[in-house]
């Protein structure tokens, strides 16, 4: 059934409505009749209808009709159509044989072509061009229609008829709404990896050439359009309030600005074939680029500038706004991308495509010199009368930038230019502007984050003109004028002297140039060494022209000043630590200051400069003070840069931190709780207003980057994201920066972390117990801050364990994709409190929460386990990475019960029965796992042997018991001379960690130790024949070999700790504090966590000085082969995977340091030889009957075996001396 339009009309109108019953009521008329398929066609007709001439409807009308047009938008954009059964062939074909003419209709409004045209975007996605063969058809169609009645009115041979029928303003919108789906059409063929060059490089030459008349056609008209209307206003007098200079001119500026994007689609990534011929070049460049730059400067610009200076009431404003808003001058800013996209690609023949050689050597002889002239004398005329800015003076600024690299243009046309281009023309740029100043009272931070990070702010004039200043006065080229610089720097310096004097008493204009002569020194940052400015000179710049600014009266004169001493502080060698100690002096105040933006600029600044050697004895006394400036600038702005800086400070000043240790704690979990809060309505409100933007059809106002490049300001979210993600690394600093107590201090420090554990609980319970933190990214963090704070704890307070239930509820509710991340804190809570952990029930041990009363009863253990069971239960769809920390917890728990039980903390009697059940437990699961692998295809050997490992674990925890079982199932001897066969393979031997040859050796010392029991029980001949498989496959002498070379090599470097200690305390400093990381302080936009980047720096320390050791060419070659085995291992297990069609592949899973085991704790070796010394002392008993043979006992306490054991009592001693120092 056909809806009408009144009805279509009445439901649009309804959902729009701000009563909200008449609202819904039209949203379900809308669901009841979108049923039909038939109704995007109908839509389609009604949003592109007529409008009627009724007055009070009009508006009414117009806002149903984008109503209709979103819905179709919306409804052609949710998928691929061709997977829709929705959608028929014959709705589709009716759709795309309508859609384009009737978007293109001169009489439907720009909101409704808008939508239109984004769902035709997306049909060219679905079917160009196989499904949509007609669509270049219809668009090459209506361009000629339209450009053949534009021929008739520029010959002005058209008839009154053809006028008044055909109104040139109606051919120009219908055109500019066909050009926009023909620009979609060349997007399609601007990506190389679904479109060949073949088809390109056909589609390119069918285009080229008519784009290029059309673009000459449309410029004559838009150049006579232009004479016309300059005498016009100029005889009336009236003052052009925009830059607007008709209708039809607007119109033309539209679409010669669409024609150029295609033709920049087309020559961006590779060079069509059909320029690469001489007369073809030579007119796309004459055509596209000389002629339209000759005729704006012979007569647009001189216009403008004729009125420029009274249209506009704001003399002080770069008019960039209103420029940007302007057709003309978007049409101009592509004339500038295309001349700037020909000089980069051309200027340099040798660099280009081989078929294009020759017309890039064309070029350079005949357009390159006149483009570089045209875009000087663009940036000539946006200097004067005033300074006007716009992106393609932007792009001027670009295209000279480039050609400095090029002899011919530099000689020719920058040389003899360069005083007047750096003098006059750039540095005025460099200052204060106004649009700074707009930025500083509304938005302090965004002001702060922009003086260093131009990527933010990519049309921008000041750091242009800057990039061109360093390209100009810094020789990179033999050709290069290498005078340039110390003249420039002479200029710089005259700048101060004549204006330092004026500015100090507040002067606005002379400030703003000591601004741009401080912008200058802030550039040259990285450059002054090479042009042979010293430390010297460069401590004098610093202490006689900007020590001083940070006292003047002019803000962001002092902001200016704060940021440049930061940069150099620790790229010069200061002549003495008094004359730093003086300038950061005159920093200090700073901090309090009254103006936002200073303070917040000195909060982000601060790190380089009281993280140096000289600060040491200002900064250290006040450090309190500076860290309660710190916080009280963070409660003003949610700044990231500010806590980066507090983090710094924290981990440089950490010796003299401790009493402001909780305190400072308190601070900082407050200020995260306030930003998480502001985060939830920030991205609340960020939601909100990104529906209404693609509602309406406008460009939200977030700091992204828009189709053309643009950008704006950043969603309130983020940045209170990056605040609170900065507040919970700083914590985690201050956690780290704790002192590592001793047994006699462990009560004090008890006492502060206990009190830290009680005020960080919540704020960790709030990100893990709660959805909204878990999607704001705050999970890896908040598990780093608790496995931090456990490591450093001898207990776990009744609020961390509440935290156990967070993880267990995130596993059960699906999260099991995240269980590795969790391994670390669950190892610290077993290993901190090892007995609550496996015998104590959760609710004596904490409240319970709600949402986790049904596990009350249960034991951590317990509760471990069941996030265990639910990983496994996804093994079907989880990778072997992501299910191999469950063995690691089951050893982690076995390991801490031998433990127990080896210290004599277990009762036996009360704790007998739940000791028994961990083991049959974990026997039971590693059984089962292993029988699965066994019938499957693939040999997953790292993953086998993380629950070989379990079960070795278990037959420490209770060797009776677990043996017993092992026996019962007939698993005993399987499994070792499984483990023998696994281990002795040359795969797996050089992955092997120490960690699993010592659990090996102490399971072997547990297993030999059973047959000295007094009775004889069923599994003991098994257990005897597993003792001399093991002892006659010489696997423990292979063991004792891999760990020798790495005992070696660690006695080594104990013996030399000493004077390892001294380099590595003079390194720490370098090494914490590179360049890279005060870049991190200042440039906001860095990510990396550089705790990590430090943890790897010191792994790679210790490898190198291990390998320095004599022992270190023996070292070398096993650990060589070790990462050869994992590298063969991965290419063949990957090869494999490739011929066999899945992409599950074997991977390494015995990653170093998983968790901290109790067998390190003791000498296994020395353990086995107590075992075999015992077995021995059996067989010499009259009438007993030795379990193993005297020969094979002998053979081992006189091997390998016994050297190790020597040597490991060694490392031992010299570790418990090194602890018993710290």
């Amino acid at each position: 059934m056909m809806i009408g339009d009144d009805v279509l009309y009445q439901i649009f109108k309804g959902t729009l409505s701000p009563d909200k019953t008449l609202r819904e009521q039209a949203e379900s008329s809308l669901a009841e009749i979108s049923t039909d398929p038939q109704l995007v066609l109908r839509l389609i007709y009604f949003s592109c209808q007529q409008e009627g001439s009724q007055a009070g409807v009009v508006s009414d009308m117009l806002h149903a009709r984008q109503a209709a047009s979103i819905r179709v938008r919306n409804v052609l954009s949710r998928g691929d159509w061709n997977r829709q059964p929705y959608f028929t062939d014959d709705l589709k074909s009716m759709v795309r044989e309508c859609i384009v003419p009737m978007q293109c209709a001169p009489h439907v409004p720009e909101v409704v072509r808008k939508q239109l045209l984004a769902a035709v975007q997306n049909l060219i996605d679905y079917d160009y061009p196989d499904r949509w063969p007609t669509l270049m058809h219809q668009v090459t169609a209506i361009i000629d229609e339209c450009t053949s009645l534009l021929q008739l009115q520029q010959t002005e041979t058209g008839t009154p008829d053809v006028v008044s029928v055909h109104p040139r303003e109606s051919v120009a919108t219908r055109l500019k709404g066909i050009l926009s789906v023909l620009y979609a059409c060349c997007k399609h063929y601007d990506n190389p990896v679904t479109v060949g060059t073949e088809t390109v490089d056909a589609f390119s030459d069918s285009l080229c050439p008519s784009l290029v008349s059309l673009a000459e056609l449309l410029f004559a008209l838009w150049t006579q359009e232009i004479m016309h209307c300059a005498e016009e206003v100029s005889c009336s007098g009236r003052e052009c309030c925009t830059f607007e200079i008709s209708t039809f001119h607007t119109l033309l500026s539209d679409c010669l600005r669409t024609l150029y994007k295609c033709l920049h689609v087309l020559i961006t990534h590779r060079w069509p074939h059909h320029f690469c011929k001489v007369p073809a070049m030579a007119r796309f460049c004459q055509v596209c680029v000389a002629q339209p730059l000759d005729v704006v400067h012979a007569t647009l610009l001189p216009f403008y500038a004729q009125h420029v200076t009274r249209s506009y009431c704001c003399p002080k404003s770069d008019l960039f706004d209103e420029t940007d808003g302007s057709a003309v001058w978007k049409f101009l800013k592509w004339v500038m991308r295309l001349c700037l996209t020909l000089v980069q690609g051309h200027m340099e023949p040798k660099m280009c495509e081989r078929r294009a050689v020759t017309v890039a050597k064309h070029f350079c002889q005949h357009y390159l010199l006149p483009f570089v002239r045209q875009a000087l004398d663009m940036v000539r005329w946006h200097a004067s009368p005033r300074a006007i800015s716009s992106k393609a003076y932007i792009l001027s600024l670009e295209v000279l930038t480039s050609a400095v690299k090029q002899s011919g243009a530099y000689r020719e046309v920058l040389m003899p230019h360069a005083e007047e281009l750096l003098t006059s023309l750039i540095f005025p740029r460099l200052s204060y502007s106004e649009s700074d100043a707009e930025l500083w009272q509304t938005n302090p931070v965004e002001y702060v984050k922009l003086q260093t990070s131009s990527v933010e702010d990519l049309y921008s004039a000041r750091e242009v003109s800057a990039g061109l200043m360093l390209a100009l006065a810094t020789p990179s080229k033999s050709f290069h004028d290498s005078s340039l610089t110390s003249h420039f720097v002479q200029f710089v310096l005259k700048q101060f002297t004549n204006s330092m004097q004026l500015a100090s008493r507040g002067e606005v204009e002379a400030s703003r140039v000591v601004d741009a002569a401080l912008f200058c020194v802030y550039h040259f940052a990285s450059v002054l060494e090479n042009v042979g400015f010293g430390d010297d000179k460069v401590e004098w710049l610093l202490t006689t022209f900007v020590a001083p600014v940070v006292a003047y009266p002019v803000g962001f004169l002092r902001a200016r000043a704060v940021l440049v001493l930061s940069t150099f502080a620790r790229k010069i060698k200061w002549t003495a630590p008094q004359v730093y100690q003086g300038v950061l002096a005159g920093v200090l105040p700073l901090l309090q200051d009254p103006e936002v933006p200073v303070r917040v600029q000195t909060c982000v600044s601060f790190g380089r400069l009281v993280c140096h050697p000289h600060a040491q004895d200002i900064i250290a006394p006040r450090i309190g003070e500076l860290i309660q400036h710190y916080l009280s600038t963070l409660k003003l702005v949610d700044n990231e840069g500010v806590v980066r800086t507090l983090r710094k400070t924290i981990e440089h000043y950490r010796c003299t931190l401790s009493c402001w240790a909780l305190q400072l704690t308190e601070v900082l979990v407050q200020h995260f709780g306030e930003v998480l809060k502001r985060t939830a309505s920030a991205e609340h409100i960020d939601a909100v207003t990104e529906t209404l933007d693609f509602e309406s059809g406008q460009r939200s106002k977030k700091n992204t980057f828009s189709a053309n490049g643009d950008i704006s300001y950043a969603p309130c979210a983020a940045i209170s994201i990056m605040a609170a993600d900065e507040v919970l690394d700083t914590v985690i600093t201050l956690v780290r920066s704790l002192p590592q107590y001793s047994v006699v201090q462990l009560e004090t420090g008890w006492d502060l972390l206990r009190s830290i554990q009680q005020c960080t609980a919540p704020m960790m319970f709030s990100v893990l117990a709660q959805d909204c933190g878990c999607s704001f990214g705050f999970m890896d963090a908040t598990l780093m801050l608790l496995t931090t704070i456990l490591s450093k704890s001898p207990a776990v307070s009744p609020e961390m364990w509440r935290l156990l239930l967070c993880l267990h509820r995130l596993v059960v509710q699906g999260a099991v994709d995240y269980f590795g991340q969790m391994l670390p804190p669950l190892d610290n809570f077993i290993c901190v409190a090892p007995e609550a952990f496996l015998f104590s029930r959760i609710e004596d041990l904490c409240e319970m929460p709600a949402f986790a009363t049904e596990v009350a009863s249960m034991t951590p253990a317990q509760i471990a386990s069941v996030m265990c069971d639910t990983v496994l239960s996804k093994s079907d769809q989880l990778r072997l990475r992501e299910l191999s920390p469950v063995p690691k917890v089951y050893d982690s728990i076995l390991q801490n019960l031998w433990k127990l039980r080896r210290e004599g903390k277990v009762d036996e009697l009360v704790h007998g029965a739940t000791i028994n059940d961990i083991v049959e437990y974990v026997l039971q699961t590693a059984l089962r796992v292993l029988n699965e692998l066994s019938n499957q295809h693939k040999q997953f050997n790292t993953f086998i042997l993380l629950f070989l490992n379990t079960i070795f674990s278990a037959i420490l925890a209770a060797p009776v018991i677990a043996v017993s079982i092992l026996f019962s199932t007939g698993a005993l001897p399987l499994l070792f001379t499984g483990y023998l066969q696994l281990v002795q393979g040359k795969k797996l031997m050089g992955t092997l960690r120490s960690y699993d040859r010592r659990l090996f050796v102490l399971t072997f010392a547990t297993a030999t130790d059973l047959l000295t029991v007094q009775h004889q029980p069923p599994w003991r001949d098994s257990v005897d024949e597993v003792i001399c498989c093991v002892m006659r496959s010489g696997v423990l002498d292979e063991f004792g070999r891999a760990e020798a070379i790495l005992i070696s090599a660690e006695l080594e470097q104990r013996m030399a700790s000493n004077t390892c200690e001294d380099s590595n305390a003079a390194d720490s400093f370098s090494s914490e504090w590179s360049e890279d990381d005060f870049d991190d302080i200042v440039d906001d936009s860095d990510g990396t966590c550089e705790e990590t980047d430090e943890e790897w720096e010191e792994e790679n320390d210790e490898e190198e000085n291990v390998l320095d050791a004599p022992y270190g060419g023996c070292l070398g070659k096993y650990l060589a082969a070790a990462k050869a085995a994992r590298l063969g291992s991965a290419t063949t297990d990957g090869d494999r995977s490739s011929s066999s069609g899945s992409d599950e592949t074997e991977d390494n899973l015995l990653d170093e340091g998983d968790f901290v085991s109790p067998i390190d704790e003791c000498n296994s070796w020395d353990l086995l030889l107590e075992a075999v010394d015992r077995v021995s002392r059996i067989g010499s008993i009259p009438g007993v009957v030795a379990p193993v043979s005297s020969s094979l006992c002998d053979a081992l306490k006189s091997g390998v075996v016994q050297q190790v054991n020597d040597m490991m009592k060694q490392v031992m001693e010299l570790r418990e001396r090194h602890l018993s120092t710290f």
